[in-house]
């Protein structure tokens, strides 16, 4: 889908050639965007960035293979924690995460492998496979396609603790349909980075990003009409969803959660989906980011009738950058949300007692007013914090004003078509 040209993937090839872990295999989706913007713009440095690449690969695969280990058990803990916390029943976690040595038992007794006389090579080859097929045995994912009301039933899980490497195999499982998972909380595994190569943001685009989250901005609020940015519709990403193009919302910054299901929901603040507008259309919505990856995997059913998908790859990335650029803000400011999000969460799992005040004392979420609504969504008895947020300082940033502002529905269809045309006369 990135178009890396024969060369690159050759250096790639040779970087770790002959090695037990091989970096073309095992480089993730924003591993090769982050190629890109070296290509196009620092193309002496590629070498030394693919060199990066190979010398961290073993510590990535090996920190994979325990999260694939532990994640069951570092999600149980503290969802244990939450749960507590807001007085529901935890009794069914008690034994989650525990895994059965059953489990990391030899597929095969070595009498058995030595009776069919393997050559070394193949021995070898073998041993290697058992290794992986270990380290992923605790791979536990759904790739069902159920009613969506089993996400978010009582012993459904909710809290997004798995890291983007592990939802990036995920979600290959279930054929890249993120909504396929066992839960709607996990977000699709590009980077920040990605998305800065895929739609040609600058720092200052990601700067005010990260103001916006600080800030705790939406933009595209759910209660008002959708920004309608020429997205397919939903029934392209799932036979039997509804055939109209849909708009994009933002799920606002939640108040303290009135029952489960509000606490499970609780994640998605600031998030932004899709959704089509016809009333009584409940189940078709999805995430966006969900949305651009299954497009990512998928290019044909952007345009199924480009000749090539190098033609779909084009008009994907001009509507990346062009009118899909508001959408792709949108989300990177509700990734920097979802990272205060997770931080308040390892805080609050591993001192259950902490305090708000303790919470909103440290360095980084100091006069940050995401912090403050999140914390006083989070915590029980916590909901006097709203009442004691702090005024915007004078001189900061605002987000609309600066790289949404700038990408005016006006234009986009015409900047879009020229960067098109662009494009295709370089090729």
């Amino acid at each position: 889908m990135l178009a890396i040209p024969a060369d690159v993937l050759l250096q790639v090839h040779e970087a770790t050639n002959g090695q037990a872990l091989f970096l073309i295999e095992d480089m993730s989706f924003s591993d090769w965007a982050s190629l890109v913007p070296v290509m196009q713009t620092r193309p002496q440095d590629l070498s030394d960035k693919i060199k990066e690449l190979a010398s961290n690969i073993a510590d990535v695969c090996k920190k994979a293979a325990i999260e694939n280990k532990e994640l069951n058990l570092i999600v149980a803990k503290a969802k244990k924690v939450i749960l507590g916390l807001h007085g529901y029943d935890t009794t069914h976690l008690d034994t989650a995460g525990w895994v059965s040595t059953n489990d990391t038992a030899d597929t095969f007794t070595d009498n058995y492998i030595s009776s069919i006389a393997l050559t070394p090579a193949e021995l070898e080859y073998f041993k290697q496979k058992e290794v992986m097929r270990r380290q992923s045995a605790h791979l536990d994912i759904s790739s069902s396609a159920r009613d969506t009301s089993h996400k978010f039933a009582k012993n459904s899980p909710f809290l997004p603790l798995a890291s983007s490497t592990w939802t990036e195999k995920a979600m290959q499982r279930v054929h890249n349909r993120s909504w396929k998972l066992d839960t709607f909380n996990y977000t699709a595994p590009i980077s920040v980075n990605a998305y800065m190569a895929l739609a040609d943001l600058t720092a200052a685009d990601i700067d005010n990003c990260h103001t916006a989250a600080r800030n705790a901005t939406i933009y595209f609020p759910a209660g008002r009409a959708g920004l309608d940015a020429d997205f397919p519709p939903i029934s392209s990403l799932e036979k039997g969803k509804c055939s109209q193009r849909p708009l994009l919302h933002q799920k606002g910054i939640p108040k303290f959660p009135a029952d489960l299901l509000e606490l499970k929901k609780l994640w998605n603040g600031g998030r932004p989906f899709l959704k089509c507008p016809c009333p009584g259309c409940e189940a078709n919505f999805t995430w966006l980011d969900h949305m651009i990856w299954y497009i990512i995997g998928n290019l044909d059913k952007l345009d199924p009738l480009a000749p090539s998908d190098k033609i779909r790859m084009l008009e994907f990335q001009a509507l990346l950058r062009t009118s899909w650029k508001k959408p792709v803000l949108a989300q990177i400011t509700f990734t920097f949300m979802r990272e205060y999000m997770l931080k308040i969460l390892h805080l609050v799992t591993e001192n259950r007692n902490i305090t708000p005040e303790e919470i909103l004392g440290f360095e980084d979420f100091k006069n940050v007013p995401f912090v403050r609504k999140f914390t006083a969504a989070l915590l029980p008895n916590a909901e006097g914090l709203l009442a004691q947020t702090p005024s915007r300082r004078n001189g900061s940033i605002d987000f609309e004003d600066n790289s949404l502002r700038r990408c005016t529905s006006t234009a986009d269809h015409g900047r879009r078509k020229t960067w098109l045309e662009n494009q295709q006369r370089k090729r």
